[in-house]
């Protein structure tokens, strides 16, 4: 199922562009010096240089920024942060008790990715003008694969979704220009949403300010997709089920770098492990169904056995030849093999026992197969018994946008159980999820479907309620959106979950994704977007904006570059590979951050 690999495009040269920026940012401060990192950007600096390179330039040791400051072991210092209130008042805090006992000391702040006006006033008003140095490092898209591109920015779907901060969206415009600086104008767009819109509109700012030889040269992309993450909450937080978005649910994967525990790589210590193609096993695992991953391993591991046992019989040459050629290689594999099948032996374990049931109350609540009085009662149970909070959230959420809005009663019910299981302090959470239209609910009893003449006409709060009812309120039409869409799969056809061929066997064939759905039907014809899918595109969240390449302008090859603005799950990147291999065209996934159902919720859950 690997998409195909063959269509240009080399976008490692994003990881040395961005690793020269920041070269040249250190060189600004020349000689020895030591470097305080934001926590959140130390995975995006592995990406990028490695400690080799940061110390070939100067860098002697490297901290976490933390609320004390290091010991001063160099007369200068660089800072790398994100421009956020709390990490720079712990700065400013930094600067001010060291160069109490090292006046001498120098200091640079580098703002990632934009130094932004007030930033500058923070440091003004805290006494600093002058005491430092400000830079700014504005990195493009870091490739974590061939077909896979993050920005690292982890923050954006709160500040932007939940804050309204939009000001990320030209950072991601200034990624996406740098592509169309490298690869040529894309000519065929097609973006969808708050965020996606902002993208576009900064994009054209940009490349009006292109030189005609660069808008002119023959595309190398030629499609352009943005969407925004609120255009389909479902998929995040639907359970993922293929081998790579496993292991993003159960361990974690950052900046395309997941920490085994020591029972899984087979020593004391937990390991980091890059996963991407250049790992040939992984690469043939990780977009297949978790169901059929053990029984390749295993097959996997008798082939190599079977080898290793031909050796017993060959001759001395036969045997040199062996050794030299061939013996490395099947130690590698066996290596590999070993480490992914306790990978799948871990998760297996880890699942809840209740996991078949999770499962079909989720694909329940999507097909309609199921009852939602039952998926209700379910939430319940796993609000008693405590469960994590992001696990629970994830299913109320669920409900709540599968069921189109809950009445007020099912929310006031439900929202006491959160409270008593998590805390009060929660409020705000449920808040915030209400805000960003994952948890709808009628604001009053004479709201909901079950409303009486009676009860709405006995005064005027109730008739307005009765009018209010009639309104089209925020979050509602899910299942409208699902079936304008075809998001669900006719029930009657079987999905080969071992050899697929629709992008719905990540769900097992209960749901697909939109951003697959979207982009299958937008590349299955040659020329302008469909008119028919531009109108099915109305029914979610945000406005679409379309954009057809100038008559008798250059066309380029099928090459398609997709960006989710607020996070991208490895479910939909499975979905997308696989509609790279049957469509034969080469799809480039970018994204803000990577993100699964636990990240989206734990984003906007009252700390």
């Amino acid at each position: 199922m690997s998409p195909p690999q063959g269509l240009g495009l080399d976008v490692e040269i994003l990881r040395r562009l961005s690793s020269d920026r920041l070269v040249r940012v250190l060189e600004d401060a020349p000689g020895a010096k030591d470097l305080i990192l934001d926590g959140d950007l130390m995975k995006l600096l592995d990406r990028i240089a490695g400690a080799t390179l940061l110390r070939s330039h100067g860098v002697d040791k490297m901290y976490r920024l933390e609320r004390v400051p290091p010991p001063v072991q160099s007369n200068q210092r660089v800072y790398l942060v994100r421009p956020s209130l709390l990490l720079l008042k712990m700065l400013a805090d930094h600067v001010h008790a060291d160069r109490a006992a090292h006046p001498d000391l120098q200091v640079h702040v580098v703002v990632v990715p934009r130094l932004v006006s007030w930033v500058t006033g923070l440091l003004e008003e805290e006494g600093l003008y002058g005491a430092l140095t400000l830079h700014e490092f504005c990195p493009d898209f870091i490739p974590l694969d061939d077909d896979l591109l993050s920005l690292e920015m982890t923050s954006f779907f709160r500040d932007a979704f939940l804050e309204g901060d939009f000001s990320g969206c030209v950072d991601v415009a200034r990624a996406v220009n740098t592509l169309q600086g490298l690869f040529g104008q894309i000519p065929q767009v097609l973006a969808h949403g708050r965020a996606a819109k902002a993208v576009v509109n900064t994009l054209d700012l940009l490349n009006n300010q292109n030189s005609p030889k660069k808008t002119h040269q023959t595309p190398e992309i030629s499609h352009l997709f943005i969407f925004d993450r609120d255009a389909d909450y479902v998929t995040p937080l639907l359970t993922q089920l293929t081998y790579e978005g496993a292991l993003d649910d159960h361990f974690g994967i950052q900046a395309g770098v997941v920490e085994f525990p020591g029972e899984v790589v087979g020593q004391d210590a937990p390991r980091k492990v890059a996963l991407n193609s250049k790992d040939t096993i992984y690469d043939n695992i990780r977009n297949k169904h978790f169901a059929s991953v053990s029984s390749y391993l295993i097959t996997k591991a008798k082939e190599v056995n079977a080898k290793k046992e031909q050796a017993q019989t060959m001759t001395a040459s036969q045997m040199k030849d062996f050794v030299v050629n061939e013996l490395r290689t099947l130690q590698a594999l066996h290596a590999t093999l070993a480490l992914h099948l306790r990978a799948c032996e871990s998760i297996t374990k880890s699942m809840r026992q209740d996991f078949e049931t999770q499962l079909t109350t989720e694909h329940g609540l999507i097909t309609g197969a199921g009852n939602s009085g039952q998926a209700k009662n379910f939430l319940k149970d796993c609000l008693a018994r405590m469960l994590p909070i992001t696990a629970n959230l994830r299913l109320l959420c669920l409900c709540s946008l599968t069921q189109d809005g809950l009445s007020h009663n099912e929310y006031k019910k439900l929202a006491s159980q959160v409270l008593a299981a998590h805390g009060h302090k929660h409020l705000i959470t449920l808040n915030n999820l209400r805000q960003l239209s994952l948890l709808c609910a009628s604001e009053s009893p004479g709201s909901g479907a079950g409303a009486t003449r009676e009860n709405s006409s006995s005064n005027i709060q109730g008739r307005l309620a009765q009018v209010t009812s009639l309104l089209p309120r925020r979050g509602q039409g899910w299942h409208a959106a699902a079936k304008r869409l075809k998001l669900i799969p006719d029930p009657d056809k079987t999905v080969d979950l071992h050899n697929p061929t629709e992008p719905s066997y990540v769900f097992n064939g209960a749901y697909t994704p939109v951003l697959a759905k979207v982009v299958g039907e937008a590349l299955s014809v040659k020329g302008a977007i469909p008119q028919t899918l531009l109108d099915s595109l109305k029914v979610l969240p945000g406005t679409t904006i379309s954009r057809a390449p100038a008559p008798g302008s250059p066309v380029g090859p099928r090459v398609a570059l997709v960006v989710v603005m607020g996070g991208l799950t490895y479910t939909e990147v499975a979905a997308l590979r696989l509609l790279a291999t049957t469509s034969g065209m080469r799809i480039i996934l970018a994204s803000t951050s990577t993100t699964n159902g636990d990240q989206l919720i734990s984003s906007v859950v009252h700390k």
